[in-house]
């Protein structure tokens, strides 16, 4: 248990920047910008991309340094045919969710740099996540699902390549997380802003932006814990290669201000 309550803090400080501590549920989504119903994007946030299946090369025997996420050992595996989402879900989207069922606000919901519509949405767990999915008619992606619609078929080891290009995403700016590499200080872009950070099948922010929940998560006898994929503004080259996964203690899973999520569904 002592393991998992430390990473909790560390992940507080280096993934989230937020600490764990009890859930916020703000009265009123706000924004001093622009609102719901004013928001005129020329992007589809609903649209899937066709996944074909087939063999993948998952994981890297060219491990990094990294203090608390893993990579696996190159493997090879088949992967059915899917959907996914080709931008992570907008925080437009999940009010939709929260209008029509009633579930509870996110953490940050009323916090003006995190709630513009276009903004993903974050300060959700995984258990919100896996509802809005059901809710939605998809499912969360499997790790697998996940890494092949991320790198391809061709093992890259980020979205657009195998060397890591700050200007390809919203990372975090060479540690200052000020804005000054990719225009956008201490939180996530609106989403589909990279046009050169596409993954093969040309999804968008695979990896930077926001952490991504994927389906697969663990019991131990203390804990439940959780996977997320793909690194956030939070994270530079190391945490953002499509090989990585770092495990979410659910005791803090829903105070990250840097965690979302895209769906997947069956074809």
């Amino acid at each position: 248990m002592k393991r998992y309550v430390s990473l909790c803090f560390i992940i507080g400080l280096s993934v989230s920047l937020v600490s764990c501590g009890a859930d916020e549920s703000p009265e009123e989504f706000t924004n001093s910008q622009t609102s719901l119903e004013a928001l005129d994007t020329p992007i589809d946030v609903k649209a899937m991309v066709l996944i074909p299946a087939g063999e993948v090369e998952l994981g890297t025997d060219n491990k990094t340094s990294l203090t608390f996420g893993t990579e696996i050992d190159t493997r090879t595996v088949f992967v059915a045919a899917f959907y996914i989402d080709k931008y992570e879900v907008t925080n437009k989207q999940y009010a939709q969710f929260l209008s029509e069922t009633g579930h509870r606000k996110p953490k940050f919901w009323a916090d003006p740099r995190f709630n513009a519509p276009d903004q993903p949405v974050v300060g959700v767990n995984w258990e919100d996540a896996e509802t809005y999915a059901a809710w939605a008619g998809k499912r969360l992606p499997t790790a697998s699902e996940w890494e092949k619609a991320a790198r391809g078929t061709d093992s890259r080891l980020y979205p657009w390549g195998n060397d890591y290009d700050a200007g390809h995403g919203n990372f975090d700016d060479g540690g200052s997380m000020d804005g000054s590499t990719d225009g956008y200080a201490m939180a996530p872009a609106p989403v589909g802003h990279f046009i050169d950070g596409l993954s093969p099948y040309g999804l968008h922010d695979m990896a930077g932006n926001v952490w991504e929940w994927v389906a697969e998560r663990s019991e131990t006898t203390d804990e439940k814990i959780y996977a997320i994929r793909g690194g956030s503004w939070t994270n530079g080259a190391g945490d953002t290669r499509t090989t990585v996964a770092y495990i979410y203690p659910a005791q803090c899973s829903d105070h990250s201000s840097s965690v979302g999520f895209r769906c997947a569904k069956n074809p």
